[in-house]
């Protein structure tokens, strides 16, 4: 990406090149087009606080170099899905190497290195299907079988239970890893950026700041600087470090993420979170806060007693970002709990409802938690299974 700005205005490129020359073309480009462009109000001159040094532990060489143990993990995990009942699975494994490097006319020159493994797994029998997935920054972190065990062990669940139809309505949810932290990591981009609080598009205002906003049994945190969440990086694209940023804590606001646009109009310094683009401060792993529930669903659904759990979702669209309104449909198995038991197996259903019934319905969450990516969630997270009160459910 390069950044040039002169006179209050500014230009933005991405080019998918190594090359100087391009490189140096292309930013001379943008400044022949600067002055053809209206002044940014949102325009500071290019400031930096404290120099980042690289995360320690977001690199492991053997990602490289062992090839042959991600390969058998995968193997592992299909083995282990299948041993759990189901026919068969699908899925992908990535892996490598990520480098940046920044530099600027104020003389930063700053870079670091990350590896990465994810693993996405999805068990069928016949027509039920069931996710699950890893992803470590290191060799150590990468659990396979782990997801090839929980995928095929949920798929069982469901095969073995009768299919039972419906209505749309309000009820008691549990939502898995997967859901919790997509949906929670879509709000948070969204509502608790610095940005969207100027422009109004959001639904919290600054005023909010240092209020209750949601259920007391909320906390979220922003580890954009934790160099054992996936995606975590040192610095952001205007050489700032990152830091982690706590956005609620038991149910009060408490932070926002800023760029130094942003951190500017707040009167405060910059969280580090200028990712993508200079804009839009954006997170980029969102943590849940875990709470008493256990992470077994049969023993959810003993705790629980009456409800839903939903295990996955995709294609979530929103009728209204500032309200927050929002619509998601359910994938994969979902079960319809009756006396403390996993009764039913649903389908065709779909979440509709808002953010702000995330933030105040949330009654609960379980001990453990995990970290959490895939290509329908792009933004990692470390989430738990989440209980929230009277979400609305429709058929999808």
């Amino acid at each position: 990406m390069i950044y040039v700005a002169k006179s209050r205005r500014y230009l933005t490129a991405s080019l998918s090149t190594t090359d100087i020359n391009t490189i140096n073309n292309k930013a001379q480009e943008l400044i022949k087009e600067l002055s053809n462009i209206p002044e940014d109000e949102f325009y500071v001159p290019l400031t930096h606080g404290e120099k980042p040094s690289q995360l320690i532990g977001k690199y492991d060489s053997r990602i490289e170099s062992e090839i042959d143990k991600l390969i058998d993990g995968l193997n592992e995990a299909i083995q282990v899905s299948l041993n759990e009942g189901s026919q068969r699975n699908a899925g992908a494994m990535t892996f490598g190497i990520e480098e940046r490097y920044y530099v600027d006319s104020a003389g930063f020159e700053l870079g670091d290195k990350a590896s990465f493994v994810t693993f996405t797994i999805r068990a069928f029998i016949d027509d039920l299907t069931a996710t699950s997935v890893t992803i470590s920054n290191t060799l150590d972190g990468f659990k396979p079988r782990i997801a090839g065990a929980e995928a095929g062990h949920l798929v069982r669940l469901a095969k073995d239970l009768p299919e039972e139809s419906m209505g749309s309505g309000k009820y008691n949810v549990v939502l898995g890893p997967l859901v919790s932290s997509h949906l929670y990591g879509v709000m948070t981009a969204m509502w608790f950026n610095a940005y969207s609080v100027i422009t109004e598009m959001s639904g919290i205002s600054k005023n909010d700041i240092g209020k209750p906003i949601a259920s007391e049994e909320l906390s979220i945190m922003d580890l954009s600087g934790d160099p054992n969440a996936f995606g975590s990086e040192s610095f952001d694209y205007e050489g700032n470090k990152t830091m982690n940023v706590e956005v609620i804590r038991k149910g009060t606001l408490t932070g926002l993420l800023h760029n130094n646009r942003t951190a500017a109009k707040f009167n405060t310094i910059s969280t580090g979170h200028a990712i993508g683009n200079w804009l839009r401060p954006r997170p980029r792993h969102i943590a849940v806060s875990r709470g008493q529930l256990p992470s077994d669903i049969e023993a959810i659904a003993a705790e629980l007693g009456n409800g839903i759990i939903i295990t996955n979702n995709w294609y979530t669209r929103f009728q209204n970002v500032k309200e927050g309104l929002f619509s998601t449909v359910v994938r994969d198995v979902a079960f319809l709990l009756r006396n403390g038991k996993l009764n039913a197996r649903v389908r065709g259903l779909r979440i509709a409802d808002s953010f702000r019934t995330l933030l105040r319905n949330f009654v609960n969450s379980s001990r453990e938690t995990r970290q959490v990516y895939w290509w329908d969630s792009p933004l990692p997270g470390t989430a738990p299974h989440v209980l929230i009160r009277d979400l609305n459910i429709s058929k999808g």
